[in-house]
């Protein structure tokens, strides 16, 4: 996908009420190490985050390179006020007029509605912006704050993908839930959230 084309700039920054969405620089790899150094932030994902300072720059560059190639859009989630990195948020697995959300946020930022911020204007750039016409997510049945999240944007959950995904460090395997958000469905209830 050519986001620059499609996006108008290089890389977008969004600002909110409580955060600003924009790119990922090396100088966040220190706070991104620190908060995945949290296991209740990686506890449902498929990989327990950079194992290393070092993995995190590779990590950084990786994600602006697949920007670049076309492949994902992942933003640092910051606060407004400092700047600091807190989360990231992001749409990949393009395919036609179809993407997959996924996120994650520094523990110490739960229960605020920033990532409820953050993902309304990701949507929006995915549908408005981007052209979509489907954004999907992929979870864990365990994962009640996402399920959550996500049920409150009119998500839809489409069903069981059993022994879906692989942890990329333990080798378990999970069932996961498929949720799936349409643009008319968002475009109705936009002005809602």
């Amino acid at each position: 996908m050519n986001f620059p084309k499609l996006l108008g700039t290089p890389f977008p920054t969004v600002q909110t009420e409580q955060i600003k969405l924009r790119k990922l620089r090396l100088e966040d790899a220190p706070t991104l190490f620190n908060y995945y150094s949290n296991e209740n932030v990686y506890r449902h994902l498929d990989w327990n985050g950079p194992e290393s300072l070092e993995r995190c720059y590779e990590v950084i560059n990786a994600w602006n390179e697949g920007y670049d190639e076309g492949w994902i859009l992942r933003f640092a989630i910051a606060s407004k006020v400092t700047d600091e990195i807190i989360g990231t948020i992001f749409l990949s697995e393009f395919a036609g007029k179809r993407a997959e959300i996924g996120y994650e946020l520094s523990e110490e930022y739960w229960h605020r509605g920033i990532m409820s911020e953050a993902v309304k204007e990701v949507l929006s750039i995915g549908f408005n912006q981007l052209g979509l016409v489907r954004i999907q997510a992929i979870v864990t049945e365990e994962n009640i704050a996402s399920k959550k999240l996500l049920t409150k944007f009119n998500f839809k959950e489409e069903g069981c993908l059993r022994q879906f995904e692989c942890h990329s460090v333990t080798g378990e395997c999970k069932d996961m839930l498929s949720y799936s958000l349409l643009h008319t469905e968002f475009s109705k209830k936009n002005d809602e959230y």
